[in-house]
């Protein structure tokens, strides 16, 4: 079931408000006008320039029509989490009406679920009184564990308590990213120490997060993937049956070869004569064990080949119809007014 929760989000990033009186002819005729222009903007792929008309028609009169657009533009400033928020809401408006776009907007918002980075900052549960900022900008402390919804490139985290180190880090995130990183806070060496608040105003709030956020993560964040041990061991079983019967394969061969090559040199002996007569030659016994057991080995190798075959076609098949779940590792420099460290970071 498709979730548009992101209302909230578009209200904070794009003070999207019903307006309190309806627009004088005026208005009209310049909200044409900019739309107009934002639509040249848009061919010439000025997106930037396309945005800012846009926002500005819709500072007048707020339309699904105006909101797409606007979307669009940002989606392709890879303004992520913006796109999403304005597709939505181009949908919340577009419902009493019969636009074509109207159409488009489940799949791309679909889209957009699944590109969106998130980023979860995790604290030590005995930290109280956290504040949490991302570029510079206060975040409401119940995000703390959450998917924060933020767009592709680098962010600055940081996490401060009375008492307690600052903890401030780097991050960058690629489209599609569900990064967990840990917050080492330990204890301040001046117990008394109140850490500075951060540059931004205790009010501001992150330009991709709203000022109040719902009791639950927000919905429309794609949620973090989860390991697959099942896969991994599958792919390595299939790896390890592939190489094993090419082993196989390539070992037989090579023995089916030295027996031919001993059938061989008897036969260049002269001994093996009248094998098939009822009196046969002395070597006659070695000459068809050789070619048996040339014959058993090509059986053999030719089982090993078609089992490598077999399962390399498995793994190929497991790598394309079972998702990997994406799980990566990393470690990231961290630092406070006193020391540096490292903080273990996970991508799900």
């Amino acid at each position: 079931m498709v979730i548009r929760n992101l209302a909230w989000l578009a209200a904070v990033l794009l003070g999207a408000a019903s307006l309190s009186a309806e627009p004088s002819s005026d208005d009209i005729v310049r909200a044409r006008r900019l739309f107009g222009e934002a639509r040249t903007a848009e061919d010439a792929r000025d997106w930037s320039t396309a945005a800012s008309k846009l926002r500005g028609a819709i500072s007048v009169k707020e339309t699904a029509g105006l909101r797409f657009h606007l979307a669009y533009c940002e989606e392709q400033q890879n303004m992520l989490v913006e796109a999403l928020a304005d597709y939505e809401r181009s949908e919340e408006l577009g419902k009493q009406g019969n636009e074509d776009f109207v159409a488009q907007l489940p799949a791309r918002r679909e889209s957009l679920h699944k590109r969106i980075p998130t980023v979860t900052i995790l604290i030590p549960p005995s930290v109280a009184d956290v504040v949490l900022s991302v570029d510079g900008r206060v975040v409401p402390s119940s995000f703390l564990g959450k998917p924060i919804p933020l767009n592709p490139g680098l962010h600055k985290l940081n996490t401060s308590a009375p008492g307690r180190v600052v903890f401030s880090s780097e991050v960058m995130l690629k489209e599609g990213d569900a990064l967990v990183t840990s917050a080492p806070m330990p204890p301040s060496e001046e117990p008394n120490a109140v850490p500075a608040a951060p540059a931004a105003a205790a009010g501001a709030a992150v330009s991709s997060l709203p000022t109040t956020p719902p009791a639950a993560p927000p919905a429309s964040v794609p949620p973090a993937r989860t390991s697959s041990p099942a896969r991994t061991y599958a792919l390595v079983g299939e790896a390890a049956l592939a190489l094993g019967g090419l082993a196989v394969g390539i070992g037989y061969s090579v023995a089916a070869t030295t027996a031919d090559n001993n059938a061989q040199r008897v036969r260049d002996g002269g001994l093996a004569t009248g094998c098939a007569t009822q009196n046969p030659g002395p070597d006659c016994d070695d000459l068809q064990h050789f070619v048996d057991l040339a014959e058993h080995d090509r059986f053999v190798a030719l089982l090993g080949f078609i089992g490598a075959g077999a399962s390399t076609a498995a793994l190929a098949a497991t790598l394309v119809l079972w998702p990997a779940s994406s799980v990566k590792a990393a470690i990231i420099p961290y630092w406070t007014p006193t020391a540096t460290g490292l903080s273990l970071v996970g991508r799900l």
